[in-house]
Protein backbone atom coordinates (compact mmCIF):
# COMPACT_ATOMS: atom_id res chain seq x y z
CA UNK A 1 0.00 0.00 0.00
CA UNK A 2 1.41 3.42 -0.88
CA UNK A 3 0.84 6.35 0.99
CA UNK A 4 1.86 7.60 4.94
CA UNK A 5 -1.13 5.81 6.43
CA UNK A 6 -1.63 2.16 5.72
CA UNK A 7 -4.27 0.50 7.44
CA UNK A 8 -6.73 -2.10 7.04
CA UNK A 9 -10.23 -2.08 8.64
CA UNK A 10 -11.52 -5.94 8.81
CA UNK A 11 -14.62 -5.33 10.69
CA UNK A 12 -17.20 -5.89 8.37
CA UNK A 13 -21.09 -7.31 7.88
CA UNK A 14 -22.24 -9.05 10.93
CA UNK A 15 -19.14 -8.11 12.89
CA UNK A 16 -19.41 -4.32 12.93
CA UNK A 17 -22.65 -4.74 14.16
CA UNK A 18 -21.03 -6.01 17.79
CA UNK A 19 -19.70 -2.09 18.25
CA UNK A 20 -22.38 -1.18 20.17
CA UNK A 21 -23.29 2.86 20.42
CA UNK A 22 -22.42 3.41 24.81
CA UNK A 23 -25.59 5.19 24.97
CA UNK A 24 -27.62 2.28 23.40
CA UNK A 25 -25.19 -0.66 25.97
CA UNK A 26 -28.16 -2.14 28.14
CA UNK A 27 -27.29 -4.34 30.91
CA UNK A 28 -30.32 -3.80 33.02
CA UNK A 29 -34.36 -2.51 31.92
CA UNK A 30 -35.25 -0.61 30.42
CA UNK A 31 -34.26 -2.12 27.12
CA UNK A 32 -33.47 0.09 23.51
CA UNK A 33 -35.49 -2.70 21.77
CA UNK A 34 -37.81 -4.91 23.71
CA UNK A 35 -38.11 -6.55 26.92
CA UNK A 36 -35.13 -8.54 26.53
CA UNK A 37 -31.59 -7.55 26.46
CA UNK A 38 -30.07 -7.22 23.27
CA UNK A 39 -26.94 -10.24 22.01
CA UNK A 40 -24.85 -7.56 20.89
CA UNK A 41 -23.94 -7.04 24.87
CA UNK A 42 -23.08 -10.49 24.65
CA UNK A 43 -20.79 -10.83 22.02
CA UNK A 44 -19.33 -7.18 21.89
CA UNK A 45 -16.04 -5.82 23.70
CA UNK A 46 -17.66 -4.10 25.73
CA UNK A 47 -19.20 -0.41 26.44
CA UNK A 48 -16.02 1.10 26.09
CA UNK A 49 -15.30 -0.03 22.52
CA UNK A 50 -16.83 2.65 20.23
CA UNK A 51 -16.14 5.40 21.92
CA UNK A 52 -12.60 3.82 21.77
CA UNK A 53 -12.89 3.38 18.09
CA UNK A 54 -14.08 6.52 16.84
CA UNK A 55 -11.33 8.64 19.45
CA UNK A 56 -8.57 6.52 17.58
CA UNK A 57 -9.89 6.98 14.09
CA UNK A 58 -10.55 10.40 15.04
CA UNK A 59 -7.02 11.09 15.65
CA UNK A 60 -5.71 8.52 12.30
CA UNK A 61 -7.54 11.12 10.52
CA UNK A 62 -6.58 14.76 11.88
CA UNK A 63 -2.98 13.45 11.15
CA UNK A 64 -3.78 12.72 7.83
CA UNK A 65 -2.18 15.42 5.21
Amino acid sequence: MPGMFRFGIGLANDEIGYIIPKSQWDVEAPYVYGENPCYGEQNSLGPETAPLLYNELRQILREMP
